[in-house]
């Protein structure tokens, strides 16, 4: 049997990255302002700085740097975007690349991009180009080149850490949230039942957060409570602690006995676990995409980036002009509602608990790794500062030495929700097992594996994935053979990836056959590109796509576009392009 071997993902700073020769409708929409400017930007350098040649590397970057802001954010043009959102993109970007190269502490990719950027925001300005508010253009280019771009009145504090893992438990029973989760896990394994009507719906809710309602200061009103009770309850089955599948109203999930204990070294990982997931949703990306929640959460994640650099923002501070007073408030009372949790610590800065920190960031400490080896500790609570949580180096999957010659299944799978439909029609060898059919499903939609997954058997009574400490399953899923599952024509199957965006898979056999003499496996057959990773899911994807069907055409696109799959001249562009030998040859990488 074949052993499998890390998946290779895009090493660039956002997931919304590049399929095959087709770029996302974003960047398609920076590289085309960026090039109507080329011109003119190339004479300014050449008469401000004595240097054309620079243009290229300077836009390259902006237009790097550009389309992460754009594929997170709505882009309104080149020369008009949110100063404030575009320096918090810039800085996740740097930090994402330094950490792909932890031993290079230069810092030259940051002044490379800041340079870029000082550059460009010069050129607008000089030019009358730039469409925004004059002020946070001033605010952008004063911040990316002060001495100390987190600088703005806040004090630089280094943030105490738990010095063991009794500390990190200890720390953790005494937060909010933890209380909030406990008291909501016997809530919605006790009286909640009387609630469930086959799903958590509003009355659900509403009772959840009436039953945590004294838990809140009188200052966090109803809304807020019902929106902490929705996500809490989200992250307890996230993490393992809460099962709403098994039977016909919530139980206590695998993880649920170690969350309910004090004090005890072996609950750290179900109490970060929780923890961890309560923060992934509390500052995901809001559903609504209206400026002033948009900006309220830019700000106040702004503002949690500054403490997790240990300089916390000071509670009472001017608003910048940059900042309308209603994206401003709404961050505020987005960091009170983090405060009532005791995810940021009270006081007059916006300050975080060490143990937030280190979900926040995954902080990889090594002086810390080597001093839990000196003393031996239950494995079920080792390296609370490295997390514990990294999987340990996959051994690659070895090349078949000799020819397959059993059966061999023709599935198809197909994305669920989306319009116009997506799916893949692909060869696999019975002897894979379900971690094998995970990567084939990752490389047939150019997913780059860095989400959660899992597969669910019919009615979802049964589910399969890795051994992962932030998601239980019922059975590790590299133990299972697909022959074990998969006899018949009609035998199916279901995958979940990324239960933010919550793509759906439907897997289902349509023949099974005698093994030939080529590859294996192999995708035969589909349509339409699969969909930008953390675009927002099916309902998204296919908004998206049809503004794009309403837009004119994009013509610069044939540049990108492999000649089979040019535009015809007049027509729009079409974003289901994708590559059955792309695939294939992905597939020959991987097995």
């Amino acid at each position: 049997m074949a052993k499998k071997k890390k998946k290779q993902k895009p090493k660039q700073g956002h997931p919304a990255r590049l399929q095959g020769d087709v770029i996302s409708i974003e960047r398609a929409k920076v590289k085309r302002g960026l090039d109507a400017l080329t011109p003119q930007f190339t004479r300014w350098l050449e008469s401000e700085h004595g240097d054309s040649e620079l243009a290229p590397m300077v836009l390259a970057t902006v237009g790097e740097t550009l389309s992460f802001y754009a594929e997170a954010i709505e882009l309104r043009s080149v020369t008009d975007f949110d100063p404030p959102q575009l320096f918090t993109v810039l800085n996740a970007t740097i930090e994402f690349e330094e950490a792909e190269d932890p031993d290079d502490d230069s810092g030259e990719l940051r002044d490379l991009v800041f340079t870029a950027w000082t550059v460009y925001l010069d050129f607008l300005q000089e030019n009358d180009l730039w469409g925004g508010d004059p002020a946070g253009i001033e605010w952008l280019l004063e911040t990316i080149n002060s001495d100390d771009p987190f600088n703005g009145g806040s004090a630089k504090k280094p943030l105490k850490v738990p010095e063991t893992v009794e500390d990190a438990v200890a720390d953790m029973d005494r937060m909010q949230v933890l209380k909030t989760g406990r008291v909501l896990l016997t809530w919605a394994t006790t009286k909640g039942h009387n609630y469930w009507d086959a799903g958590p719906g509003p009355k659900y809710i509403s009772q959840a957060a009436q039953a945590v309602r004294g838990l809140f200061p009188k200052e966090v009103d109803a809304s807020s409570r019902h929106h902490v009770a929705s996500i809490v309850l989200t992250a307890l089955e996230m993490a393992g602690l809460l099962d709403t599948k098994t039977g016909a109203v919530p139980e206590h999930g695998k993880n649920a006995h170690d969350f309910m204990d004090v004090d005890d070294a072996v609950t750290f990982q179900s109490k970060y676990g929780y923890l961890q997931a309560v923060l992934d949703l509390l500052l995901a990306e809001p559903e609504k995409d209206d400026e002033e929640t948009v900006e309220s959460w830019g700000l106040s994640n702004l503002w949690l980036l500054r403490a997790i650099d240990g300089e916390a923002q000071p509670v009472v501070h001017d608003r910048l002009e940059s900042f309308s007073e209603a994206g401003f408030s709404g961050a505020h009372q987005r960091m009170k509602l983090l405060r009532s949790l005791g995810l940021v610590n009270e006081g007059s800065t916006y300050d975080i608990p060490g143990i937030v920190r280190l979900a926040l960031t995954d902080l990889d400490d090594d002086a810390q790794e080597d001093e839990q080896a000196e003393e031996p500790t239950d494995p079920a609570a080792m390296d609370p500062f490295g997390l514990a949580f990294d999987e340990e180096d996959e051994p690659k999957r070895l090349k078949r030495t000799e020819p397959y010659k059993g059966k061999v299944l023709q599935l198809k799978l197909s994305l669920r929700d989306v319009k116009p439909p997506i799916w893949r029609r692909v060869l696999v060898p019975t002897d894979l097992n379900l971690g094998d059919l995970h990567d084939i499903i990752q490389t047939s939609f150019d997913f780059s594996d860095s989400h959660l997954h899992q597969f669910y058997g019919p009615n979802y009574k049964v589910s399969y994935g890795p051994k992962n400490p932030y998601m239980e399953s019922d059975v590790d899923e590299s133990t299972v053979l697909l022959s074990k599952l998969f006899k018949k024509p009609k035998d199916r199957l279901s995958y979940a990836y990324d239960f933010g965006d919550d793509w759906r898979i439907g897997i289902e056999v349509e023949d099974v056959l005698a093994a030939d003499d080529g590859q294996l496996p192999r995708c035969i057959g589909g349509r339409r590109m699969g969909p930008l990773e953390d675009s927002g899911g099916p309902w998204q994807w296919t908004q998206m796509v049809q503004e794009l069907k309403d837009e004119k055409p994009l013509t610069m696109m044939e540049d990108t576009l492999p000649d089979e799959f040019q535009p015809v001249p007049g027509e729009d562009f079409d974003p289901a392009v994708f590559s059955i030998e792309e695939i294939n040859e992905n597939l020959d990488l991987e097995f």
